[in-house]
């Protein structure tokens, strides 16, 4: 494990003993709740900081609900919950996390203990350090091979460096740290389609980066299947880029292009009297090229007039059924 600082800053005053909020989004991970809070007082312990916890629940199924509620009952000083009228996703956990946070610092971390909460003073010291933004960059153990979900998620950052306007953290995590300060700035933002792995970048604090080792799950299957993978996807490229529209644009010049090209060969073709390839293939193939490069465009656009339209609407991004906030900080 080792720790790279990427942007040099000169240490800001840091409050002793400081508060450290740590989020954990969590959805229907009932058997890894207990277990997540026991490692977490473990790794807190003796570390010259307070803490919290703060359990999101989006709305789950199973008993995560009352395993939670039992957590803040056994310790009501450093236990909170949040819990969804329904799922809203992940990122809307997340930014609920933060929103009610009151930490110095907040530490966000998946439920499922593949974020290890024995990193957790690395972090700490890494912001004691100076940084307002520590992020964890995933590893593999050595020799592991990576998996079906890793070598997508490796093609989804290269697609996202060619197109995006911000700095997009391969192997990046909702494993993180964040100052008070970024934590504002993050609450101070409005979108609906958040994609926090490209905010955070966008906001500009400075930052360092911690190496961790994935670890396998504590017990559960993962809840990121491919359409909320593919969403999340679409929501970073969509929220950061422009670059598909101008894209649009060089599809259609090429295009039209091709389109006279063909016809100034047709009619050459034609007074020299040679011989146009003729039949239903050649027309049936330009039919379907160009009407897919039609569709293509259209439903570009309308990943665009989509999340327009949801913003403008200004739906909350959340409904809170229940709260129950830790007794002091």
């Amino acid at each position: 494990m080792r720790c790279d600082t990427l942007v040099s800053a000169v240490p800001g005053p840091r409050p002793d003993p400081p508060l450290i909020s740590i989020v954990v989004p969590v959805l229907d991970e009932e058997d890894c709740v207990e277990e997540l809070a026991r490692r977490v007082r473990e790794a807190m312990a003796g570390g010259g900081a307070r803490y919290e916890i703060l359990f999101v629940d989006d709305g789950s199924r199973d008993r995560t609900p009352e395993r939670v509620a039992e957590l803040h009952k056994s310790d009501p000083a450093t236990v909170g919950t949040l819990r969804f009228t329904r799922s809203f996703g992940h990122q809307a956990a997340l930014a609920a996390g933060l929103r009610h946070a009151r930490g110095d610092a907040v530490v966000s971390m998946d439920g499922d203990l593949q974020h290890p909460p024995e990193l957790l003073p690395t972090l700490i010291d890494a912001w004691r350090g100076g940084a307002d933004v520590v992020n964890t960059v995933r590893r593999l153990p050595p020799g592991a091979a990576r998996s079906l979900k890793e070598r997508t998620a490796h093609v989804f950052y290269r697609v996202m460096a060619a197109l995006a306007s911000v700095p997009v953290i391969p192997a990046g995590a909702d494993f993180r740290l964040l100052d008070r300060r970024a934590v504002d700035a993050f609450n101070a933002l409005e979108e609906r389609s958040l994609y926090a792995r490209g905010l955070i970048p966008w906001l500009g604090f400075p930052e360092t980066r911690v190496e961790y080792e994935v670890a396998d799950r504590y017990a559960g299957r993962s809840k990121y299947g491919l359409w909320p993978m593919l969403r999340l996807a679409l929501d970073g490229i969509f929220s950061f880029s422009v670059l598909p529209l101008r894209l649009i644009s060089i599809l259609g010049l090429v295009t039209t292009l091709f389109g006279v090209g063909f016809g100034v060969f047709a009619l050459v073709a034609h007074l020299s009297g040679g011989v146009v390839a003729s039949g239903w293939t050649s027309v049936v193939v330009l039919i379907l090229v160009f009407g897919g490069v039609q569709l293509l465009s259209i439903g570009i656009l309308s990943e665009y007039v989509g999340r327009v339209y949801a913003e403008v609407k200004r739906r909350p991004r959340y409904v809170i059924e229940s709260q129950s906030e830790p007794d002091s900080p």
